[in-house]
């Protein structure tokens, strides 16, 4: 079942369009798009969030040596 859409007005940075229209796809799809990634996105990181006050909570902060070391070896 296809999802109810709703007419908004929005405005964009003049680039972002240009950008958006060189894709052959429509700009209201590319906006809905990245619409939904990015609340995606932020969902995503309040879980995580939430998930390390929960660990921290049960276990004790994490020592920074070992954050640090660890986001060394992520970079």
């Amino acid at each position: 079942m296809p999802l109810t859409k709703r007419k908004v007005s929005v405005s964009l940075d003049e680039d972002l369009v240009a950008e958006l229209e060189r894709e052959d796809e429509g700009l209201s799809a590319q906006v809905n798009m990245a619409v939904r990634a990015e609340l995606e996105r932020r969902r995503r990181n309040r879980l995580l969030s939430e998930l390390l006050a929960e660990l921290d909570a049960q276990y004790g902060p994490v020592d920074d040596s070992l954050v640090e070391k660890y986001v060394g070896l992520l970079t």
